[in-house]
């Protein structure tokens, strides 16, 4: 006739668990100073494991396949992550290795951690419950490219214009030994139940692109810094082909599809990642966007080619420096405010270098610096090195005073100068241009 045990067991043992369901194993149980826990079990009888305390669970059923002198042939038939507590009347689990308990104890124990596998499907359900035919997918994402000077608020842009929500955001940043591989994704080596495993690990690309599938009445938002700073082509692949996207002026595709990849691609890992089937198609779901932001002032980086720029919105930012929040804060050690220092050195930039096609690029951003770097310490190593090193490095002299030979002698000058500061290191005539650019926005 069948019987039914509690097998207790200590609470951090884990030979049950590593052990595959419906795979068999042998099993010799005996204790110290006490007969052989396991004489009684026979062929046909079902074992239950139970953790002793601090777990206090049951959480693995196993069934006797066959008995040879003191060691069970046991096949594992369930485990559940949730233990199932378990209470034995006039029985101390925690004292006792095996316990025969009733045929209807054993299956009511058995009902409640199959109800724990039924609570997670249901919860795996209500987490997928979006991506239905009952839930509109979100339309007309966009893959927008902001471009500008260092400092001019792209960043801010995204946070302010588009997405706050950490939740729904994806952050990298591009730079030259950002690969494919990093961005897609990659076959990494895991231990997985003890065993070295060669698995397909998503990057944040094929992350965000199963967050966006599976919840088609939320945006989210891939946003991609200094896209120029990495091999952008090289890095994308063949995902560059689902840049393309449907709208409206095509005049062929439904409204709903509006903002969805128009062509398709294949890859088996992603697909099965994000749709759970390999040969499923790929496209950029109609509520993914793709934001990226690009400073125009960087030289040693890669280039964007055309067929690349093409497949984006290119909005360019523009360079309000006196709507920064710390536009009217004096430099410290100075009279003179950080909006009209940098109004100033703007204008001389493209007046200096109007022969230069990238000319534009070199001039300050409205927040190439913070509130906090207009202190005395901070100012000089990046501002003044910045007009030293790069805006002015052909003709230092339409700035600087023409005896400073070294940017060292710049900003030694500047750090030890007990009066104005600004006015010890830079060219009176260009001094007095930001003085008099103060008083004309007092004046307005």
């Amino acid at each position: 006739m069948k019987k039914y045990y509690i097998l207790s067991v200590d609470s951090f043992q884990d030979t049950f668990t590593k052990i595959d369901s419906t795979k068999t194993f042998s099993l010799e149980f005996t204790v110290q100073n006490t007969e052989d826990v396991l004489d009684h079990v026979e062929e046909g009888d079902n074992l239950l494991v139970y953790r002793r305390a601090p777990l206090s669970g049951a959480n693995v059923y196993m069934n006797v396949v066959s008995k040879k002198n003191n060691v069970l042939m046991l096949k594992k038939e369930l485990e559940v992550a949730k233990l199932v507590p378990i209470c034995i009347a006039n029985v101390n689990l925690e004292e006792n290795y095996l316990i025969e308990i009733s045929e209807e104890k054993f299956h009511k124990i058995c009902k409640q951690m199959l109800q724990e596998i039924i609570d997670d499907d249901s919860k795996i359900n209500e987490n997928l419950s979006e991506n239905t035919t009952d839930t509109k997918r979100l339309t007309d994402a966009e893959n927008i490219l902001l471009y500008g000077v260092p400092g001019v608020g792209k960043s801010h842009e995204i946070q302010e214009k588009y997405c706050d929500d950490a939740s729904r955001m994806e952050r990298i940043v591009f730079h030259p030994d950002y690969t494919y591989s990093d961005f897609v994704g990659q076959i990494l080596p895991r231990v997985e139940e003890g065993q070295l495993k060669y698995v397909f690990t998503p990057g944040p690309f094929t992350k965000m692109l199963k967050r966006a599938w599976d919840n088609p009445g939320k945006e989210y938002y891939l946003v991609i810094e200094e896209i120029n700073r990495g091999n952008a082509p090289a890095i994308f692949g063949e995902i560059f082909q689902l840049l393309d996207r449907k709208t409206e002026d095509s005049h062929k595709y439904d409204p709903a599809e509006y903002g969805e990849s128009e062509y398709a691609i294949s890859n088996y890992d992603v697909a099965t990642v994000v749709f759970g089937k390999a040969e499923h198609e790929i496209r950029i779901p109609s509520n993914m966007w793709i934001l990226a932001t690009m400073n125009t002032a960087d030289q040693n980086v890669f280039t964007l080619d055309t067929a690349f720029q093409r497949r984006w919105n290119m909005r360019h930012m523009k360079n309000d420096v006196m709507s920064a929040g710390h536009a009217k804060n004096k430099i410290e050690g100075t009279e003179i405010q950080w909006g009209a220092f940098a109004v100033v050195i703007n204008d001389m930039v493209m007046n200096t270098n109007v022969d230069m096609a990238s000319s534009e690029d070199k001039r300050l951003g409205a927040y190439f610096v913070k509130h906090s770097e207009l202190s005395s310490n901070k100012f000089p190593g990046k501002v003044l090195k910045y007009l030293w090193d790069d805006a002015f490095r052909l003709e230092r002299d339409l700035i600087f005073d023409e005896n400073f030979k070294s940017l060292e002698d710049v900003i030694e000058t500047y750090e030890e100068a007990t009066t104005d500061k600004l006015g010890a290191v830079l060219k009176p005539e260009v001094y007095q241009k930001m003085v008099k650019e103060m008083q004309r926005e007092e004046e307005n």
